[in-house]
């Protein structure tokens, strides 16, 4: 290891060690340096392995889909919530790229593994931490079924000259939240996966509970229902959540948005403008 051969490392240990043997002090002791480092880049390079248990693109692609299968055991996603075939992209993601205000600062390392093309119901993107391999962030949209009725519609300019397209609007959360889902059995879930503790829901004593903030989520507890939950459709708030055993006690959140054409949800730690 590092130009130190096995062999020379048990002769050291033996003439170390050998009490019929006269070795001089000054000796002694680089031979007893020499197997410290040797343990030490020993351990150097095991500490090393853990810190990128996950390093390449495709073991991050193998792990995502390990962590997608628990979340739907777990009842964070719905059962036919499948992503087949081959992640469409995977991105690398240095901590310092997304700044301190961004969830980099506790995960430092992570692969964001893409599956958002073709024609499938659902899409998604999740950030995997390459130490645990745990699912940092995650934002899944769902698209409507044939039968689905649109409830709203919207004209969207989609051309240089004027062109206009009809985007329409479903409400389809269902597909991506259980009937019977609450807050309380979602945030309980997450806790367990995450590994904390416990959860609670932003109060009055945190920052983050505005006036604003009160508007949409003041009456909302654990037996809410998350499809009762006023989602704020604007992208500003989102429903915070507090874990029992985060040191920096970040405010963790879940939103429920409407898109033109489909429904989305984003679980994760620190929104990006929040």
């Amino acid at each position: 290891m590092d130009g130190i051969h096995e062999e020379d490392v048990i002769m050291a240990g033996k003439q170390y060690f050998n009490s019929t043997r006269k070795v001089p002090i000054r000796a002694k002791r680089l031979v007893a340096f020499a197997v410290a480092a040797v343990l030490m880049l020993s351990l150097g390079i095991a500490a090393y392995a853990t810190y990128n248990a996950i390093s390449t693109p495709q073991a991050a692609e193998k792990v995502a889909q390990e962590q997608l299968a628990q979340w739907r055991e777990l009842g964070l996603l719905p059962q036919d919530a499948i992503f087949e075939g081959d992640a469409d992209q995977i991105i690398e993601i240095e901590g310092y790229q997304g700044g301190n205000a961004w969830y980099g600062r506790f995960f430092p390392h992570s692969f964001d593994v893409r599956w958002y093309s073709g024609d499938r119901k659902y899409r998604c993107n999740v950030n995997i931490d390459t130490i645990e391999g745990k699912i940092q962030y995650a934002n899944f949209t769902a698209f409507p079924d044939e039968d689905d009725v649109p409830t709203g519609e919207v004209e969207v300019t989609v051309g240089p000259d004027g062109e206009t397209k009809t985007f329409y609007y479903y409400e389809i959360f269902n597909d991506l939240v259980g009937t019977e889902q609450t807050v309380d059995s979602f945030c309980s879930a997450l806790a367990a996966y995450w590994g904390f503790d416990g959860y609670r829901l932003a109060d009055e004593g945190d920052p983050i509970y505005t006036e604003e903030y009160a508007s949409f989520f003041g009456a909302v507890d654990g037996s809410t229902l998350l499809l009762d939950v006023p989602w704020d459709n604007s992208g500003n708030n989102f429903l915070a959540v507090y874990f029992d055993g985060d040191t920096e006690q970040a405010p963790m959140y879940l939103d429920l948005m409407q898109y033109p054409g489909y429904v989305g949800m984003d679980v994760g730690i620190h929104h990006p403008v929040g």
